[in-house]
């Protein structure tokens, strides 16, 4: 089995060998009092640890190799970093290694102080090819321990996720109100026109806009228009009327066009792009969307309807795209399941993000409890977790499961996943 550092750093924190039996390469007992702590910064594995060597007692840093000579490899003896080192922890002892000042470093071989069982199943995980690593043992683990879990993980995706509006803040000038019309475009587009539809929030001129806010004919032109989404050649009525508008606005203000390409297959028409953005339009004009909206809401219900337009323009009643008539009328509403989702990943992050920025509790309090009230979100990934034991009972908690399986089942991350740990604790 292939042995990685991040495995010997995992045995090590938690103590996973034969502890009372340890011995150094020279045959004298070691007594480890403290691990000390795991270090994610320049320097030695673990900081501050406490070792018994014989009847001395060490304090000081404990680093860790697969082969003591990637020491030298790493050239650790040229740096004042590790000149604290009491105790070189490694799985194959091939060279005697020395401090800069010339003292031998007390050695452990830990592969000599191992039980073979816990080789055997991280090796299994590693291997295995199952939809996620623990598949098998998954329901077998305490229930409270995994809902737990995934309370630290869902904080941990909300905190992963304000890092990309921070971003975008810091790029756009601190504009809330330009980021959050970015990110609304963003999330309107789902995983398909993503990218597409962000050029388009990126491009979206917001103090031209907000002149014309009242008038929702306006506002359609200047996004079609900016989306390129209106035909080039044969139009109809509705399409030509747009194209004549928006070359009026685009010749007084010099507006740019997306690049993008909008892509539709293997799309419902009701997320086809063109219905998408006559949406955002109406929430734009008639609902007054924005920052200030957001932050205002107090209820799950009151963000319901800030993203529950009612109907669209006439001509999106027998529409999904330009010039190409749908077989029956539809209303044009975003539905119920999509606006739960909108709320999650817009009034949520917004509200948690901003609540952080401003050190304003309130707002990050108001975005969590949206969370525990909304239902749990219906996809692949949470209809698999729940065959294998791991449910949830509202969006905070799927949520946290997205961050499980993105982050850590692909990623084959069980040596920092909880479950993976209890697993692998496991006798």
């Amino acid at each position: 089995m292939l042995v990685t550092e991040n495995l010997m750093q995992f045995i090590w924190k938690l103590r996973l060998f034969h502890v009372k039996k340890v011995r150094s390469t020279e045959g004298i007992s070691l007594d480890v009092v403290h691990v000390g702590q795991f270090n994610t910064d320049a320097g030695p594995d673990f900081l501050m640890s406490h070792v018994k060597i014989g009847r001395q007692d060490w304090h000081g840093h404990v680093e860790l190799h697969i082969r003591s000579s990637d020491w030298e490899r790493h050239h650790h003896q040229n740096d004042e970093l590790y000149n604290n080192v009491i105790l070189h922890v490694v799985w194959v002892n091939d060279k005697i290694i020395k401090r800069k000042d010339g003292t031998q470093i007390p050695t452990l071989v830990l592969s000599k102080f191992i039980e073979p069982k816990l080789l055997e199943k991280y090796a299994a995980m590693m291997n295995v090819r199952s939809w996620v690593p623990c598949e098998a043992q998954l329901s077998g683990i305490d229930d409270l321990k995994k809902s737990m879990w995934l309370d630290v993980l869902s904080y941990e995706r909300l905190e992963m996720r304000v890092g990309e509006i921070l971003l975008l803040l810091d790029h756009f000038g601190n504009d809330w109100e330009k980021i959050f019309w970015i990110w609304t475009c963003r999330c309107m587009g789902l995983k398909v026109n993503a990218h597409t539809f962000q050029e388009l929030g990126e491009k979206l001129p917001l103090e031209i806009l907000q002149k014309y806010r009242s008038d929702l004919f306006k506002i359609e032109a200047l996004f079609f228009g900016i989306s390129g989404l209106i035909p080039d050649g044969e139009r109809d009525s509705y399409a030509e009327k747009l194209h004549h508008e928006f070359n009026y606005q685009k010749n007084i203000h010099g507006l740019r066009v997306v690049h993008g390409a909008w892509k539709r297959l293997r799309m419902r028409p009701y997320n086809f792009p063109e219905l998408r953005i006559a949406q955002l339009a109406v929430l734009f004009s008639v609902k007054g969307l924005g920052v200030s909206k957001i932050l205002g809401l107090n209820s799950l219900e009151e963000a319901r309807e800030l993203f529950n337009i009612g109907s669209l323009n006439s001509y999106w009643k027998d529409h999904f795209s330009f010039n190409i008539q749908a077989i029956a009328e539809h209303s044009g509403k975003i539905g119920r399941n999509t606006i739960d989702i909108l709320i999650i990943n817009i009034v949520v992050l917004f509200l948690f993000t901003y609540g952080k920025y401003y050190g304003i509790q309130d707002y990050m309090d108001k975005a969590v409890f949206l969370l525990e009230m909304l239902p749990r979100e219906m996809n692949v990934v949470i209809r698999n977790f729940s065959k294998y034991g791991l449910y949830t009972q509202n969006a905070f908690q799927s949520q946290g499961i997205l961050q499980l399986k993105t982050f850590y089942c692909e990623r084959k991350q069980c040596l920092h996943c909880r479950i993976g740990v209890e697993i692998l604790q496991r006798s």
